[in-house]
């Protein structure tokens, strides 16, 4: 005997999942300044997408949040977080802040640097444009960083950390653990804090690419 609900098409069957809130993280270049011995990229082809297909990307981004917002009647709040690479060696890397910026009632937005290529000036834009965060990369105490990432990469990443926290942006500093340097953390945390960062955190080896000599 069929029960008196037999029949009766079941709605949550057909009921669309829609997020309370989306991450995009967008690597927009595979190039970089520094080749650290951790670094997880695979292959690095030295070419990127035209800026036109920047924009078309970051438009199928809103229009996925529009959608939800307009058909399934719920407000998705995006976040971008752009990474590469390092995001910086693009020329018009700034021109694409200057968008995400724009579109700042849809999402928020944050980067993932070196940090190597941020002066004084590019940290009063940024101040500006109101990131959520900019995270940058310190390996340990600057012997065991130079030697992850290049000479004389350690002082350049520690002036820029200086100028981003003087501009008042939230700036996180990003440690990556492995056999080589997982002892160094506390010297990172305490560099964190006598800089004023906003965050002092640890991620894990992804032993792929240069990484998985690590591994």
């Amino acid at each position: 005997m069929n029960s008196p609900e037999a029949g009766i098409p079941d709605a949550n069957k057909h009921r669309r999942y829609v997020p309370n809130s989306l991450l995009f993280q967008w690597h927009v270049t595979d190039r970089c300044n520094l080749r650290c011995a951790h670094c997880y990229q695979q292959e690095r082809t030295g070419e990127d997408l035209p800026f036109h297909d920047l924009l078309r990307i970051l438009g199928q981004f809103t229009d996925l949040l529009d959608h939800w917002r307009v058909q399934c009647g719920r407000t998705v709040r995006g976040h971008v977080t752009v990474t590469g690479g390092e995001p910086f060696v693009r020329p018009d890397f700034p021109d694409l802040l200057d968008v995400l910026a724009t579109q700042r009632r849809r999402f928020s937005f944050a980067i993932l640097t070196n940090g190597t290529l941020i002066d004084a000036s590019m940290a009063r834009r940024l101040r500006k444009l109101r990131p959520s965060f900019v995270q940058v990369s310190i390996e340990g105490g600057e012997s065991t960083h130079d030697t992850i990432r290049g000479a004389g990469s350690f002082a350049r990443t520690v002036a820029a950390i200086e100028i981003l926290v003087q501009q008042g942006i939230r700036t996180f500093i990003s440690f990556t653990a492995h056999r080589g340097n997982f002892q160094e953390f506390e010297h990172v945390a305490r560099l964190g804090r006598r800089l004023g960062v906003t965050r002092v955190w640890a991620d894990r080896l992804i032993p792929q690419g240069s990484g998985s000599a690590l591994k």
